[in-house]
């Protein structure tokens, strides 16, 4: 598969032919309607000048218009950069410039977001993803893009900023042929039948394209509470479900306690991209049986890591995320770069095929994150004898004493009145301190200083968050994963600087983090 995702898109759609292929709401294209869609704005474009080669760069929105912009960049032959709402202008234009974007797509709703990029980097096309683009009449069917250089610059993407401003991360041709690859052999061969939520972020779009690539059905779910997550996995007769982060596999597996759903075409449910709970994902295994599938990987190294479903009837290992995917090695190194042994706790390396090329326009970085084609994931863990990786934090969060956040998150989510918890450092008069943000389940009064206690029982004194708040919802990332260094910044006029300031309390100023 080394031509890369763009032939084998092209050739799944072509299998799909009269079937469903894609599904939003009340929209339901077979794989010859997207086909027909993309044939004409082919058309359009190249009347306008597009060529094989232009970079096309692309202000992504929620629906399905922008899932087709990238299809019709791999028909042209075109390079793509993927824009996410909430990248920073400056940010987006750096990558544009480096990649010498000519071309700019945009969802219907990111009109206002137009005028700023042009004005900072002009583009000599630029075209909303509407029906004027692809309803227009097509001249015939779509041909195949004209051979790539398999290492060339394929697409473009900004990291998740976990730990900071997003990096521009480019893959090659072959890199998406890779993650493809790693998908297939993870989730079972195709076509699947696919449903993915919102709550996946910037891997809903993925998944979509990996299905089409089947000859499969994307089914892009809105979002909303369980109860209509159970009736569309039955109603769509789905085959896979992209659950998203933890909170929403538990809030699924809980209503369907009470509510029984038939989910008998079920063959895998997905979810990752923060940390699992051992108590609830026991839970959730459960009642949802051998389907649950957990996965751990980076931006700039895709899939790392597998938890498979024969992995969840094994308590121990619910705190692990897998042993490694298919075409990656693992290792746990110390700060000078060699291996750790089983048990002790370092960096986690990686080297794999679906690796970047590296960070655009910033080779410092790139030369710092790869080395000897082996790649720096940032993250801190354990690896098992057996080969199972046990996370820890990221290298740059490390707590004061040491400590890292995973050990004392997994308590305070272990409380039956708590949904969803992160913590974090912030600055005090004596040093930096441990914090922490909860959110309550499902309306439940929440004791503070219970939990306190809870982790001071459970990990010791040191543990102990110097001061908890309640909120309603922990911010996020792009990726999907708790913004730490928002929660730092709200919080830390209000962490207090003497001994009084070990209380919990409710988010100050309003009941929830902006």
């Amino acid at each position: 598969m080394t031509a890369g995702l763009g032939p084998a898109l092209l050739d799944g759609l072509r299998a799909a032919g009269p079937r469903e292929a894609l599904v939003h709401g009340g929209l339901r294209l077979s794989g010859d309607d997207v086909l027909e869609m993309v044939s004409a704005a082919v058309a359009r474009l190249t009347e306008r000048g597009v060529r094989p080669g232009d970079t096309v760069a692309c202000l992504y929105g929620d629906g399905t218009e922008s899932l087709l912009g990238r299809i019709v960049a791999v028909a042209l032959g075109c390079p793509f950069v993927q824009v996410w709402s909430g990248v920073p202008v400056e940010v987006a234009v750096r990558a544009l410039r480096a990649l010498d974007a000519s071309v700019l797509l945009y969802a219907p709703g990111r009109r206002d977001d137009v005028q700023p990029l042009l004005a900072a980097w002009p583009m000599r096309v630029r075209q909303a993803l509407d029906d004027e683009l692809f309803l227009s009449p097509a001249p015939g069917p779509v041909g195949e893009p004209h051979p790539a250089d398999p290492g060339a610059v394929s697409f473009a993407t900004f990291s998740s900023g976990t730990t900071g401003p997003s990096k521009i991360v480019a893959y090659a041709h072959r890199t998406e042929a890779a993650h493809l690859a790693a998908a297939r052999a993870m989730f079972g061969p195709p076509p699947w039948r696919l449903l993915v939520t919102p709550r996946a972020g910037y891997l809903r779009k993925l998944f979509a394209l990996w299905t089409l690539a089947g000859g499969g059905t994307a089914i892009l779910e809105p979002d909303g509470p369980p109860a209509r997550l159970a009736e569309a996995i039955e109603r769509e007769g789905a085959t896979h479900l992209m659950a998203g982060r933890p909170a929403d596999l538990y809030a699924l597996a809980e209503h369907l306690e009470d509510a029984p759903a038939d989910l008998t075409t079920l063959r895998l449910m997905i979810y990752g991209g923060a940390a699992a709970v051992p108590a609830r994902t026991a839970r959730a295994a459960g009642r949802l049986g051998p389907l649950l599938m957990q996965n751990y990987g980076t931006t700039e190294s895709g899939f790392l890591t597998v938890l498979e479903p024969r992995d969840h009837a094994r308590p121990e290992l619910l705190m692990s995320v897998g042993r490694a995917a298919p075409g990656v090695e693992l290792r746990v190194r110390a700060p000078d770069g060699t291996d750790l042994p089983p048990g002790e706790v370092g960096e986690v390396w990686v080297r794999t095929p679906q690796r970047m090329i590296g960070y655009v326009d910033d080779p410092a970085r790139t030369a710092t994150a790869v080395q000897d084609e082996w790649a720096r994931t940032g993250d801190v863990g354990r690896m098992d004898g057996d080969g199972y990786l046990f996370l820890l934090d990221r290298a740059e969060d490390r707590l004061p004493g040491g400590l890292y956040a995973h050990p004392i998150e997994h308590v305070l989510t272990g409380h039956p009145a708590v949904l969803d918890a992160a913590v974090f450092a912030l600055p005090h008069a004596s040093g930096r301190v441990l914090a922490g943000a909860v959110v309550g389940r499902d309306g439940r009064r929440v004791d503070l200083d219970g939990l306190r206690a809870l982790v001071r029982g459970s990990l010791g004194e040191r543990c102990e968050p110097h001061r908890l708040w309640v909120v309603d919802e922990l911010p996020r990332t792009p990726g999907g994963k708790p913004d730490k260094a928002a929660l730092a910044a709200r919080f830390a006029a209000d962490a207090g600087t003497g001994a009084g300031a070990g209380a919990g309390a409710r988010a100050p100023g309003g009941p929830s983090v902006p």
